[in-house]
């Protein structure tokens, strides 16, 4: 039983998990519920397609790196090693105890990085599905959220005016309430769907309003009456909605594609270089003038202070926030925290350029607060009331 248990572990780990992390991180706000709306061969299938994917871009990935950096990186794993590690898991036996214990550290790094490639190359591909609207423009990349599109708008009813984006939709919804007819008015800031068959089971309206019909004798309507609903967010059952009319409200998208595009681009080469910052830990920076545990923790630490920073750089907020100057402070001031470990620049240099960035900090004013971001809506919503 327990070599059993060991061979499904070690298959779940390599075979499945790596590919169950893809599509967890791919099907993710919005479309969380068709993770689990695939029948189980097909998800098998799936976890293990994607599983492979992952290592090979994982393997791939590492032989590169070796072959440009000249570093020994996971040294201590090779085909045979790997072998002599399989081969006995695949009769039922436990490998050398020696040979685990000489390649455990080498084993766990690469487990992570094919973990954490799994869960990146999801992100990523769920970014670039949503933020070029593949799923929008191509069948194949669509969601099975159907309601999704429907309420957010765009080409899949019909084409957006100009270059512009739904900003937000507005709602009317007539119900039917133990025999009464009544309807409401609102933001459709948020919905619930079935887990099995995607259908609606709850419209949230945000700025909600009660619409009466004021009619005459001849029972024709003169006058449509409002009145606001107290509250942070009004829920209207599904089932209950005889019918609804949706309003999209556009704003201006010019430029935002390649925004997007940029920040995606700003966003992989982050994760590149922060994944070899961990994965640094266990190469040989000796030749680096970074020996021991605590210079390589410290040169991790100002390492990621300064891509953390770095990107920053890259967000228009930052220009207009006068975030800029702390981030091209603190930029500087960890690469000479690095440069020291390295054994370029005197400590002074690096505890005197720290002291005066500190200072210069402290005298930027702070950023106003933001704007509320409902606040167009709400205007909007006014207006059509």
């Amino acid at each position: 039983m327990e070599q059993v248990a060991l061979n499904t572990v070690i298959a779940v780990m390599m075979a499945i998990f790596p590919g169950f992390l893809f599509r967890k991180f791919y099907y993710r706000g919005e479309f969380t519920k068709q993770f689990n709306q695939s029948n189980e061969f097909d998800k098998l299938l799936w976890n293990v397609f994607f599983s492979g994917v992952s290592m090979g871009v994982t393997f791939l990935s590492v032989y590169a790196f070796r072959s440009m950096s000249g570093l020994e990186v996971l040294d201590s794993l090779s085909y045979d090693t790997v072998r002599q590690i399989a081969t006995p898991i695949a009769d039922n036996k436990i490998p050398d105890k020696d040979l685990m214990y000489k390649t455990y550290q080498d084993l766990l790094l690469i487990i992570a990085l094919i973990y954490a490639i799994s869960c990146f190359f999801g992100f990523m591909l769920h970014w670039l599905v949503r933020g070029l609207r593949l799923d929008v423009h191509f069948q194949l990349f669509r969601f099975k959220n159907y309601w999704y599109y429907y309420i957010h708008g765009g080409k899949i009813l019909y084409s957006s005016p100009g270059n512009k984006k739904p900003a937000f939709t507005m709602v009317d919804v007539l119900c039917e309430i133990a025999g009464e007819t009544k309807m409401y008015s609102g933001i459709l800031s948020q919905y619930t769907i079935n887990k099995e068959d995607n259908n609606l089971e709850n419209l949230f309206l945000t700025n909600a309003r009660a619409l009466k019909q004021v009619k005459n004798a001849a029972g024709n309507t003169v006058e449509v009456k409002s009145r606001e609903i107290p509250g942070a967010a009004f829920c209207i059952p599904y089932k209950t909605v005889a019918n609804m009319n949706l309003v999209y409200v556009y704003r201006d998208d010019r430029g935002r594609n390649l925004n997007k595009l940029s920040l995606i681009a700003i966003n992989i080469a982050f994760f590149l270089f922060f994944t070899f910052v961990v994965a640094s830990f266990w190469f040989d920076l000796s030749s680096y003038g970074i020996v021991g545990f605590w210079e390589k923790f410290f040169y991790g630490i100002f390492a990621f202070m300064g891509l953390a920073n770095f990107r920053l750089l890259f967000l228009k907020r930052a220009w207009q926030n006068l975030e800029w100057i702390t981030a091209s402070l603190l930029i500087i001031s960890s690469s000479l925290w690095i440069l020291y470990l390295m054994g370029v620049v005197n400590v002074w240099v690096s505890i005197g350029f720290f002291i005066v960035a500190i200072v210069v900090i402290s005298t930027i004013p702070s950023s106003s607060p933001s704007q509320d971001s409902n606040s167009d809506a709400q205007q909007s919503s006014q207006d059509n009331s």
